[in-house]
């Protein structure tokens, strides 16, 4: 299972109970079902006004779970874009470094400095020479360059 993965499989059980109510939604909406019998809502009109309060309800909470899901993915996206400013052609890039401890993980690593644990992969492009063939190995007192 990759790192990625996990996001996946979150926003496709967001998505598949949103899709499971709007399901409900329209076979209730379609089967006319009504109002529990209850004195104030004897009329045909409050029971018709009872299911479309009740299939729009509904229709909010799948839409809800829709966005919730959607959420991670735009929130990473605007942390990412802020993080990284446009460079101007007069400013020389920094060169960051960070020397590896005891523990330490590329995912680790790229939580604690960007912010983001899933750039991971760009620490391990910029030092692929230096880590070698297998980024889970990383060696303490390495020191590694940062985006």
């Amino acid at each position: 299972m990759g790192i990625f993965d996990a996001f996946k499989g979150s926003r496709d059980k967001a998505g598949k109970a949103a899709e499971a109510v709007k399901e409900q939604v329209q076979e209730q909406t379609s089967a006319g079902a009504s109002a529990p019998a209850s004195p104030a809502r004897s009329s045909a009109d409050a029971t018709s006004r009872f299911t479309e309060e009740a299939a729009s309800a509904t229709q909010a909470a799948a839409d809800r779970l829709r966005a919730e899901a959607a959420a991670p993915d735009l929130a990473r996206e605007d942390a990412q874009r802020e993080e990284r400013p446009a460079a101007s052609k007069d400013t020389e890039p920094k060169s960051r470094t960070y020397t590896v401890k005891p523990g330490d993980s590329l995912a680790a690593i790229a939580r604690h400095e960007l912010g983001d644990e899933l750039r991971w992969h760009e620490i391990y492009a910029l030092n692929k020479e230096t880590i070698g063939g297998n980024p889970d190995l990383i060696l303490p007192g390495t020191v590694l360059r940062l985006p």
